[in-house]
């Protein structure tokens, strides 16, 4: 299922892909106690700024995911995980036809400085962290110009239950953590990650299972707030 929207506020593109989304009961999901473990396997070591770098999957270090901790709009300190190839360096031609371009209003997309490919946000699903995406997917479209970015949602991976003694984890904390990661991608928002994507990202948002249903809690508050007088 893809949807494609456009969203008001600092993110103005948005599709999503829902991989896979199961009916559940209840909005809410204990998180898995050997979650560490699982992340202890993907995750090698502990980097000199205290960030985790995934193993190499091949001799070329570029594309590899970094594990860091972010302070979400939300208040959640959330366990974000990003592959962002670098960035291309402006050839003399390119800059040459850039030039032209804004003196003659040349509007091809090809030559706009703007037209980069659009991030790709990775969303878990049920006892799993954002490490399940570090492994392949990330390097692999990393490795195709795509930026990827995931966090883990509450109580799993890396980032810890916000309330006290909480077993569960309601969909709408979720939510919140949700709406606080993509507003976070723009280098513009006072919540800002700081991950240079630009002011307004194009944004590509991709949900496994439970992350489908948090997609779509989420698409459903958008549409409320949107229409409410």
């Amino acid at each position: 299922l893809i949807i494609t929207m456009k969203v008001r506020g600092s993110i103005s593109f948005l599709s999503v892909v829902l991989l896979f989304l199961p009916l559940t009961k209840a909005f809410e999901v204990p998180y898995p106690q050997s979650s560490a473990e699982i992340r202890s396997s993907i995750v090698a070591s502990e980097l000199v700024d205290g960030s985790f770098a995934a193993p190499p999957q091949n001799s070329n270090n570029e594309n590899q995911p970094i594990t860091r901790q972010f302070q979400l709009g939300s208040g959640t300190m959330a366990e974000v995980i990003t592959c962002i190839p670098p960035k291309k360096r402006t050839t003399s031609p390119d800059m040459l036809e850039n030039i032209f371009s804004s003196l003659f209003g040349n509007d091809n997309k090809k030559s706009s400085p703007t037209n980069s490919r659009p991030t790709l946000a990775f969303l878990h699903g049920s006892f799993h962290a954002s490490w399940c995406w570090a492994e392949k997917y990330m390097p692999y479209f990393a490795s195709l110009g795509y930026p990827c970015v995931a966090f883990s949602l509450q109580g799993t991976g890396g980032t810890p239950v916000m309330e006290a003694g909480a077993k569960k984890v309601k969909i709408a904390s979720h939510v919140a953590d949700l709406n606080a990661f993509l507003k976070g991608l723009s280098d513009d928002d006072t919540a800002s990650l700081g991950l240079e994507l630009g002011n307004d990202p194009k944004i590509v948002l991709i949900g496994h299972s439970f992350g489908g249903l948090t997609i779509m809690k989420w698409l459903e508050q958008i549409y409320d707030d949107n229409n409410t007088d």
